[in-house]
């Protein structure tokens, strides 16, 4: 496992209670799920419908919940937002 930062926006830093952490996780799957046991079955069903990055690029363009993560990573996670 590597020690990654994480970050919450909107919504979910809300229901967290915290905007970031620090913790160790080997990929996005293993960060939602800490986030299920840390702060609650309603942050990990918020976090998976968000926008969710690995240093600024979208988990859609890499393995998805099976991006591997590396020491020193950030997992960002974004309110998805449409406009018109």
């Amino acid at each position: 496992m590597s020690k990654i930062q994480v970050k919450y926006r909107g919504h979910l830093a809300a229901v967290a209670g915290i905007a970031g952490e620090t913790m160790e996780a080997r990929n996005v799957e293993s960060v939602l799920k800490s986030l299920r046991e840390h702060h609650g079955r309603e942050a990990e069903k918020t976090a998976r419908t968000m926008f969710i990055t690995v240093n600024g690029e979208s988990i859609l363009l890499l393995r998805r919940y099976k991006t591997p993560l590396k020491e020193g990573d950030e997992v960002s996670f974004f309110p998805i937002c449409a406009g018109g």
